[in-house]
């Protein structure tokens, strides 16, 4: 049988062993992380080969896999008849070197309508493009970002920049 001061030890401890996995619930319920971002897109676009630039107004959705790593989808308009692209639809994957320093890097297509010379109809084409970009996400609040960002897109031997704000919201 055991000592009254040796049962009141086994008792703390094992009070001690059930009360841990409702301390970390509890801390862990405290900080919500949220796993889904959308966001709106508001910038410039410029393309250097025919030295246009334009307005770009996009919407963007991305998956937290974990701390560091993301992946998403981003769909472009470009609402500007300078620039020969229409819309640009990408699919990052996203990597935060820092707190909020993220790179990404990501397959897409690009639509576009070529202008003809003699004034005729123009064509609509679609080509393999590749994003690489960099930007800063600041949280506003437990909800709320702002990230400024830059972007690359890699098109049949030219590029064309992207940048500008995105505001995104945390579910």
């Amino acid at each position: 049988m055991l000592s009254g001061r040796t049962s009141s030890i086994a008792l703390f401890l094992l009070l001690c062993l059930c009360a841990a996995p409702l301390a970390a619930q509890e801390s862990e319920e405290a900080e919500v992380e949220y796993k889904n971002e959308v966001e709106l897109f508001v910038g410039g676009v410029t393309e250097t080969e025919e030295s246009a630039s334009g307005f770009g107004i996009g919407l963007e959705y991305n998956r937290r896999l974990s701390s560091r790593w993301r992946i998403g989808v981003e769909a472009i308009e470009i609402s500007t008849t300078d620039v020969s692209r229409n819309w640009l639809v990408v699919i990052p994957v996203y990597f935060l070197v820092t707190e909020g320093l993220g790179i990404k890097a990501g397959p897409g297509l690009e639509g576009s309508k070529d202008k003809p010379e003699d004034g005729g109809e123009s064509e609509s084409t679609t080509e393999f493009a590749l994003r690489l970009g960099a930007g800063y996400e600041f949280e506003l609040g437990s909800r709320f970002t702002i990230s400024p960002e830059v972007n690359a897109d890699l098109i049949g031997g030219n590029v064309t920049w992207v940048y500008g704000v995105s505001f995104g919201f945390l579910f």
